[in-house]
């Protein structure tokens, strides 16, 4: 896909995403979840290290070896009747875990340096938002911003209220509203986009399955849908910590951050405007009947170590139910922007990539920015750092407008201005929201481009805060800087673009991207490569890489390493654009590959700076191998009865502990699990047809081919 065709439709708004956090295990070596078999720890433990062994055996503690040799110490009389309770206060104070407090003291959390133990370290096994739904509620995204391009290397930015000269089709979206709703103009309508992680422990992938998008209004006094359409899966890409300044402090992260998410949504015909697409067609000068979908996640919002029992329980964007609520809020901002099939790729950029090495960090001025201070007494604002690592920008030259385009939406740094009140039931690390946000003035930057023949560089064009990067002015724009193609350069393969900060290089490009549609995958354990993986949609199929070389295709293969992410170790690879990959099946869990052509794009991190450079500019694919747990297959070929505790110890127990909101919605008692209808319906959204769609079930999609089997045997069972 590509964010800088034209027209660009740009957007921004508010968000609530009410991602449910009870199986994040947050806070080692306090673990609640096995993500390798995808069940919660019944009991929780506390993991101990060899060192920490004698202090606790000396405390009468006893001592239990899991499966891979490491210790642990389960916490008795936790059990499903008062996990939520226990889940949700924090350790040691819920009443029902006194006698491990002991232990609690003695062991500290999991982190660099020197760290407070499980009983200071404000600990809620739960995290923020235990019972969250996994939904992606739009609140409010207004249109901000429509661009053209004039043919002669010029673009023109049209705003509402300043749109004299904009084609009419185009026009009428301004300040219109994009949604993922089901039924915008329905009052309590649910939406349509919900999240879900590959690996919910180490959050290395993050997926966003959406069956429904649109651009909705008034013309007239008439309700009006100006477009629907139906976007493919899309994957986090690009993940900075500091895009938001002053929210830039471990307390709070991933709150800093920013991240792409890339889709493309098929155009419903029935149901576009006619004029909308007829000055689509005429501006992107062929017959859409797709856009690319740029959508970059920033400005979140979290009240932390909330007190449950004052958490609101009225109905709340997706979430109707009365559990307690308490979704993040954050910012959508970006574009659309017609898609060529067969040209661009569905998830991600066919582009050339500019990257902020840890040499060239910046150092900012911080000085007039307002850091918050988190709740309770004798507290103090947090602490900031004033050196950072920069997101990647991104670069196309389209030669048929005359136009370079650079993607700064998430390399631009922001900060939050003016402070709101703090939650009524925020607990002791939580902070008062922002009021609005301004991005950073990092003073005039220039795009150079770089000869290799080491002729003299040329300045491609300048940008600054006051006319191209305040906050509404980038918004409106979709955070892309755009500059008329410069005489004299013939060939734009034969350098480098670089951006520069007072005479300095800020970003330079990387010569080599690479990518996949298929960044986050499903594979059963044992499974061959021929069977496929699971991606998006119904089917299977292989993980495909393109590689580009300063935004061409790599047709001859190129020497390059592969990285696993859980061992380090390296494997060669051949990289070329369309090569496809095969991985491990063998063991079951999350697993994270590092791809690259040369050691700065696959080295093995050795500290905090390599790991934010790595998860800023890495190549990556992500994928989920799902236990094949062959102890159900007594189960599914009739040898042992089926009964309802099966049922739930080995399929339904997880989900009533890390998706509890599923017992608010769908009890988990026999008698609600045997009603005819209520099978039949999770029949249907159980089938695979549907796994790349928002309803189907689990959200969470670890169900492996044999659960998935012994829920449907129930449920056939039951509907007779």
């Amino acid at each position: 896909m590509s964010q800088f065709d034209f027209p660009r439709i740009n957007f921004h708004g508010s968000v609530l995403l009410d991602v449910p956090t009870g199986n994040n295990n947050k806070f080692a070596p306090l673990i609640i979840y096995d993500q390798v078999d995808a069940l919660p720890y019944n009991p929780p433990r506390v993991y101990i290290t060899a060192e920490q062994l004698p202090a606790v055996q000396q405390l009468g503690y006893a001592v239990s070896t899991d499966d891979t040799g490491q210790n642990y110490v389960a916490i008795e009389g936790i059990s499903r009747d008062n996990y939520d309770q226990w889940a949700t206060s924090l350790l040691g104070r819920s009443g029902l875990d006194d006698c491990y407090i002991p232990l609690y003291k003695e062991i500290p959390l999991k982190g660099d340096g020197a760290q407070p133990s499980l009983y200071d370290g404000l600990v809620q096994p739960g995290y923020w938002n235990y019972f969250g739904d996994l939904s992606v509620f739009a609140e409010d995204i207004r249109i901000t911003g429509i661009q053209v391009a004039d043919g002669q290397g010029g673009v023109i930015t049209f705003t509402h209220g300043n749109s004299d000269g904009c084609p009419a089709g185009l026009a009428q979206l301004l300040n219109q509203s994009f949604s993922f709703h089901q039924q915008f103009f329905e009052p309590g309508s649910r939406t349509t986009a919900m999240l879900c992680d590959i690996d919910s422990v180490g959050d290395t992938c993050t997926q966003m399955f959406c069956s429904l998008a649109g651009i909705y209004g008034n013309s007239l006094g008439q309700e009006k849908t100006y477009f629907t359409g139906v976007p493919c899966k899309s994957t986090f890409n690009w993940l900075s910590f500091s895009k938001v300044l002053n929210w830039n402090n471990p307390l709070l992260s991933p709150m800093s951050g920013g991240t792409y998410f890339n889709s493309t949504l098929a155009l419903n015909s029935d149901q576009t405007d006619p004029l909308f697409q007829q000055d689509l067609n005429q501006e992107a000068g062929f017959s859409v009947d797709a856009l690319s979908m740029k959508i970059l996640i920033h400005q979140v919002y979290e009240v932390r170590n909330p007190l449950y029992d004052k958490m609101p329980t009225a109905p709340l964007g997706n979430n109707q139910t009365s559990v307690p609520k308490n979704p993040a809020r954050v910012a959508f901002s970006g574009s659309l922007c017609p898609f060529v099939e067969g040209t661009d790729m569905k998830t991600t950029n066919i582009a050339r990539i500019l990257k902020n090495g840890i040499a060239a960090n910046p150092t900012l001025d911080l000085s007039g920015i307002v850091t918050p201070t988190p709740m309770g007494q004798n507290q103090t604002p947090l602490s900031v750092p004033s050196t950072v690592q920069l997101a990647p920008a991104f670069l196309k030259v389209n030669y048929q407008k005359k136009v370079i385009s650079l993607d700064v939406l998430n390399t631009i740094c922001e900060y939050g201005v003016g402070l709101g009140d703090y939650s009524k039931y925020g607990g002791p690390s939580s902070i008062p929201p922002f009021l609005g946000f301004e991005n950073y003035d990092f003073g005039p930057l220039s795009l150079n481009f770089l000869p290799d023949d080491q002729s003299p560089s040329t300045v491609i064009g300048t940008f600054d805060h006051a006319k191209d990067y305040n906050m509404a002015v980038f918004l409106a724009r979709g955070g892309v800087m755009d500059f008329p193609i410069p005489p004299g350069i013939p060939d734009f393969s034969k350098g480098k673009f670089e951006i520069y900060r007072n005479g300095q290089p800020l970003l330079i490009e990387d010569d080599y991207l690479i990518q996949s549609d298929q960044q986050g995958s499903y594979a059963e354990q044992n499974q061959s490569a021929s069977d496929g993986y699971k991606s998006d949609g119904p089917g299977r199929g292989p993980v495909i890489l393109r590689c580009f070389y300063r935004g061409n295709p790599v047709t001859a293969p190129v020497a390059g390493k592969i990285r696993n992410g859980a061992t380090n170790a390296l494997e060669d690879f051949s990289f070329y654009d369309g090569v496809t990959f095969e991985y491990d099946t063998q063991k079951a869990g999350c697993f994270q590959y590092v791809l690259g052509i040369n050691p700065a794009q696959y080295f093995t991190p050795t500290n905090k700076a390599e790991v934010f450079y790595l998860i800023a500019n890495g190549y990556t694919v992500t994928t989920r191998v799902l236990a094949a747990a062959p102890e159900l297959e007594v189960y599914l070929n009739g040898s042992v009865p089926l009964t309802w505790q099966v049922l739930y110890e080995n399929i339904l127990s997880n989900y009533h502990s890390v998706l509890p909101i599923m017992n608010a919605i769908l009890p988990f008692n026999e008698a609600v699990w045997s009603e005819p209808y209520t099978m039949r319906r999770m029949l249907m959204l159980t089938d695979s047809k549907n796994w790349g769609g928002y309803m189907y079930m689990p959200v969470t999609r670890e169900l492996s081919k044999n659960q998935q089997a012994l829920l449907q045997m129930w449920a056939k069972q039951k509907m007779g």
